[in-house]
């Protein structure tokens, strides 16, 4: 199910137009009905493996062209889309090592807007658009989402810590950065496939010595009043309760029996206080997740930092990259392995890290060429060849294996300079020695089934 597009509409000059790439890092005002959009996109392989519905893809290009190119020569995207992470330009108006985040903003919101209406007939059935900005643009970036995918469309918006330490300068120290989630058929249809958080099985305890191990523990209460469930419970002490007003036991009192017989019902405070039912860790439920997502359990910027520089220690690495964490619960959530996760401002390529990681297939788009050398392409070689110990790869137990392909497309517009056409990766890779290169044959697709 599809909603409708948003009756209230942002407005911005240019609207009517979409913004396509020109040349190396620039964007054009084109009218949709220019000749030029029918040309064809110049798409080339610089790798040599099929480029099917089970291929992870690195593609150096736009990410607008990317979709439209891998749709018309490729059958990466058969299938749908499961989710959609981007981490675009924030359009804070400075400048970084990586990119210019200083377009104006018409530019800006139909850039967004064009590249997420590509994406939208792309989505699977039971996909999700998860965007990551900060307060620069948010509150725009929703009204563009809400007139992409409808306002019906629209799950969470996620509040992430991005940050532990203060800014003593500023008149607020802003430490959260934050992600809108949409979900193209509705909260309520996504919700009976999206994942769940898994408990902590740490927290458990065995309170009561249990021969079954450690537990957790509920209140033996239901809401509302069931006459069934109504009937006096004896403490250990001799207490008899009653349930609390307004509700009823968990249960009737012959299945309250039972569990007492089976050792399931505990009763704190010295054996003085109200039933609670035991859970064993494989009786619990996962977590629904919150809006609010702290540092210790999503990681922050500088933890992505620090990763980085794990790897590229005499690199000049991004300031604000994305923890591993932070990926790994948003694709946990969203997906199952297997499936495609696509991200079109690939960056220094934590998606596709934590995507591989997971055993997910994965389209990644990036624009700027020496993002891909200096970051992602080795970052990618090292997932693969099982030799970046950082980030999710403990918890995923991840030791390597799977391949990728790389494809360059030229935009329509503008000329590409040297440093950013397809030769200059074709180079890279010629230098590349054969355990560098992402062609590893056994395929993520073997690396699922052996897992």
């Amino acid at each position: 199910m599809m909603f409708p597009p948003s009756d209230v509409q942002l407005m911005w000059p240019n609207k009517e137009l979409q913004l396509r790439a020109s040349g190396d890092d620039g964007c054009e005002w084109v009218q949709p009905a220019d000749d030029r959009l029918l040309m064809p996109l110049k798409f080339e392989a610089l790798t040599d493996g099929p480029l099917d519905a089970r291929t992870n893809v690195l593609v150096a290009g736009d990410g607008l062209d990317a979709l439209e190119a891998l749709a018309a020569h490729t059958r990466a995207l058969d299938g749908g889309i499961r989710l959609v992470y981007i981490d675009p330009p924030f359009n804070t108006q400075g400048s970084f090592r990586q990119y210019n985040d200083a377009m104006n903003r018409p530019m800006w919101l139909s850039m967004m807007r064009d590249r997420l209406a590509a994406l939208r007939p792309l989505l699977s059935e039971d996909a999700s658009v998860w965007v990551h900005l900060d307060d620069s643009e948010v509150h725009r970036a929703r009204s563009v989402m809400d007139e992409v995918f409808g306002e019906g469309a629209f799950v969470a918006s996620v509040v992430w810590q991005k940050k532990t330490t203060r800014d003593s300068r500023a008149a607020f120290s802003s430490n959260h950065d934050t992600i809108l989630v949409y979900a193209p058929s509705g909260p309520k249809k996504w919700k009976t496939s999206r994942n769940l958080l898994i408990k902590d099985e740490a927290h458990l305890q065995n309170r009561d010595d249990d021969p079954r191990g450690p537990w957790a523990d509920a209140p033996f209460t239901a809401p509302g009043f069931r006459r069934a469930q109504q009937y006096d419970i004896v403490t250990p002490t001799g207490q008899v309760l009653r349930p609390p007003r307004g509700r009823s036991w968990y249960a009737t009192q012959q299945t309250y029996r039972d569990l007492l017989d089976d050792g399931r019902i505990w009763f704190p405070k010295g054996g003085d206080g109200s039933p609670r039912l035991k859970l064993f860790a494989h009786q619990l439920r996962g977590l629904v997740p919150f809006t609010v997502w702290g540092a210790p359990d999503t990681g922050t910027n500088d933890d992505a930092k620090r990763h980085l520089l794990s790897m590229f220690p005499e690199a000049e690495v991004f300031d604000t990259p994305k923890p591993e964490a932070l990926l790994e619960r948003i694709i946990h959530i969203a997906t199952n392995p297997g499936e495609l996760v696509v991200d079109i401002f690939g960056g220094s390529g934590t998606t596709a890290a934590v995507a591989h990681k997971m055993r997910r297939r994965w389209v990644i788009a990036e624009r700027n060429t020496q993002t891909i050398l200096d970051f992602l392409l080795p970052r990618m070689q090292r997932v693969v060849g099982g030799t970046d110990s950082g980030g999710v790869t403990d918890i995923t137990s991840w030791t390597g294996g799977g391949s990728f392909e790389i494809v360059h497309v030229t935009p329509r517009f503008g000329k590409l300079s040297r440093r950013h056409q397809a030769e200059t990766i074709k180079r890279q890779l010629a230098r590349s020695s054969s355990e560098q290169v992402p062609r590893l044959r056994r395929g993520l697709q073997a690396e699922l089934l052996n897992s």
